[in-house]
């Protein structure tokens, strides 16, 4: 099949976590299926250096707003010389300036915007859905995609393709070895918390419910993985010492390795309260043979399965979360069942491979249509 001309183009520099990575893994997924892919971020931050490692040409742009006149006419100059055929954008800002450097463009690229999270659409946002030359849209989740028609985008331009995952990254690792590698003792129940620190990712229900076990569960420590810094972090680290569990929540900060974060522990606790599309942490776990304790949030239960790959709670509930966090520190068996058929879920459905495959395919059907 012919080839494609396809620009991948996100609104940062850091593409260390979330969308980010999975556009980079899209960005990588498309090359090695023939495409010529070119990735464009703001210069000088991780974004430009993961691409040059994994070999993707990257368009610097500064993106300073969405009136950037000057990234404007760089990104119009190059699609027009590239011959670009899709301009895939990952983020609000990218999606702005890619409909600006069209404008007058005789035989325009096809533009898709990809929306990760399920609050509602600003007035802004909902225009740039709308316009015509927003051939499509993908949702991360079906529960997004019903976001986005309640605010009005035609259901025709939408299209369901959920994050992938690195199975080679992520896949069941020995605890013992895990806990070795990161120096923990492993005599303990670790229990991971792999997000941000934002206020709608449920920390602080986290903190209640590990509050409400303390007493019949001495060896319980939770890990939490994200950046130690902003007001949510130092209040909730304030919060955390008002009840005294600091013996019990450890904070490690940013990892590169979250990998063996999530192998040294005996499952993943996800306890957002809103906002969320599909984080890509619920599929790494699952990848990583872990099953995944989740409030029943936007996208969670198309991959935490009740009771077969995880367990699902109402969000914001303390002691409903405390519940399902002991059945899987008790039950052992329940837990190797959920890991095991949370692997062969992430195996059978959501590669990077497979999702290169559907994006591929829906960038194709979208062309047809011009």
């Amino acid at each position: 099949m012919e080839r494609l001309n396809i620009l991948q183009i996100i609104s940062r520099s850091n593409c260390d976590s979330g969308g980010g990575l999975q556009a980079l893994a899209l960005a990588l997924g498309l090359q090695k299926r023939g495409h010529v892919i070119w990735f464009a971020a703001k210069p000088g931050g991780s974004a430009q250096r993961r691409c040059r490692d994994m070999g993707i040409p990257f368009l610097p742009l500064p993106m300073k707003g969405n009136l950037d006149l000057a990234s404007v006419g760089r990104l119009r100059g190059f699609v027009k010389r590239e011959g670009i055929q899709v301009i895939h954008a990952h983020k609000g800002l990218a999606h702005s300036l890619a409909l600006f450097s069209t404008v007058g463009v005789k035989s325009p690229p096809v533009i898709v915007a990809n929306r990760g999270v399920s609050f509602p659409l600003s007035f802004w946002n909902k225009w740039k859905y709308l316009v015509p030359r927003t051939r499509g849209v993908v949702a991360v989740s079906e529960s997004v995609c019903d976001v986005l028609k309640a605010s009005g985008i035609p259901g025709r331009k939408i299209r369901v393709i959920h994050g992938g995952v690195d199975l080679e990254r992520f896949y069941p690792r020995g605890r013992l070895e895990a806990c070795k590698r990161l120096d923990l003792d492993p005599s303990f129940d670790y229990v991971a918390m792999v997000a941000q620190f934002r206020p709608w990712k449920g920390h602080f229900i986290l903190a209640e419910a590990v509050s409400w076990l303390s007493k019949d569960y001495p060896g319980l420590r939770v890990l939490l993985a994200g950046k130690t810094r902003g007001r949510t972090y130092k209040a909730f680290k304030e919060r955390v010492d008002e009840m005294g569990l600091g013996s019990r929540i450890l904070f490690l900060g940013y990892r590169g390795d979250v990998e063996l974060v999530i192998a040294a522990s005996r499952f993943l606790v996800a306890p957002s309260l809103e906002g969320e599309g599909l984080p890509g942490v619920l599929r790494e776990a699952l990848a990583s043979g872990r099953p995944v304790v989740a409030s029943d949030v936007a996208g969670a239960g198309e991959v935490i399965l009740h009771r077969e790959t995880g367990l699902l709670v109402p969000p914001g509930d303390s002691a409903l979360l405390a519940k399902a966090m002991a059945l899987l520190l008790e039950d052992g068996d329940l837990r190797d069942g959920m890991g095991e058929r949370g692997r062969a879920l992430m195996e059978r459905r959501f590669s990077h491979g497979h999702r290169a495959f559907i994006m591929e395919a829906y960038y194709r059907e979208l062309l047809e249509k011009v």
